[in-house]
């Protein structure tokens, strides 16, 4: 998994085993080493009810997607095409989640 961070948006890109995971109901995460032993999590799961959620504390993002979301991008697949969702922030800005699966051949 690669999560690109930028202002006012998070674009997860997983590899198609990564999706697999998610579509078997398992979640995915992504730990990038900090110094002084912290570490940043980016972990995303599927959904099996309700809507899009995003969590988030010093630590880290947990991204939740909707299995019926997760399975209509696997059956559009090739497709440059992902999902995307917006959460409204308390500031009254936005932050948009981009999900896509790489669809160049890569298998891990």
């Amino acid at each position: 998994m690669n999560v690109k961070l930028s202002d006012g948006a998070v674009r997860v890109r997983v590899v198609r085993s990564e999706l697999d995971t998610l579509l078997s109901s398992r979640a995915i995460t992504l730990e990038v080493a900090l110094p002084r032993n912290h570490c940043l999590r980016v972990n995303v799961r599927p959904a099996a009810t309700g809507g899009w959620s995003l969590e988030s504390d010093p630590t880290g993002l947990w991204i939740a997607i909707p299995r019926a979301d997760l399975e209509a991008l696997s059956q559009s697949l090739p497709s440059r095409e992902g999902l995307e969702h917006a959460f409204e922030l308390t500031n009254g800005a936005s932050l948009q989640v981009s999900f896509e699966v790489d669809v160049k051949g890569r298998s891990e």
